[in-house]
């Protein structure tokens, strides 16, 4: 009587080479988001980590890439679905329009995306820093203040600096 071999189980591709030691997170993110950012055209999660050089430091902290909608093919001709954060921003993003899409292809490596849609409103996860309590100054540090603009003529421009000095001491911790 032979023996059967056992069957694998569903769902389950073991591999031959299988190790035991732990893998960096980088060789199985796109295994792992694939299928959540694919619903939204972001097959690969690499335009959104990459976001930052893609586009630049100044414009990726006030945009974020919602989604790609493909052509039929589902590989080109695409339209890139962009959030911003104010309307003034927006306004310059139509102007360069040319060159994010030159940047977007580039990344691609091909003509990936032809199209852009501005979206605008808040970026999402992204809080308002809180300001820091101001302190109340000292009579002491008041009166430095005001003796070292005392000299200054116009009155307008001794209000202002007396206010722009009590706002640096009020924030500057070393002199607490």
């Amino acid at each position: 009587m032979t023996k059967k071999p056992t069957p694998k189980p569903k769902g389950i591709n073991p591999s031959d080479v299988r190790g035991r030691s732990p893998r960096a997170l980088s060789q199985t993110i796109n295994k792992l988001t694939k299928s959540m950012l694919g619903r939204q055209g972001l097959t690969q999660g690499s335009i959104i980590a990459k976001w930052h050089d893609i586009i630049g430091e100044d414009l990726a902290r006030h945009t974020s890439p919602q989604k790609i909608v493909f052509a039929r093919d589902g590989v080109s001709g695409g339209t890139l679905h962009l959030r911003c954060d104010s309307g003034a921003l927006a306004t310059q993003l139509q102007h360069t329009t040319p060159q994010i899409l030159d940047r977007v292809n580039t990344f691609f490596g091909y003509q990936a995306v032809l199209k852009l849609r501005l979206i605008q409103g808040p970026l999402p996860g992204h809080v308002e820093p809180r300001k820091k309590p101001v302190r109340p100054l000292s009579k002491a540090q008041a009166d430095a203040i005001a003796g070292t603009v005392a000299s200054v003529e116009d009155d307008e421009l001794r209000a202002a600096l007396e206010r722009l000095g009590s706002s640096i001491v009020s924030r500057d911790h070393r002199k607490a």
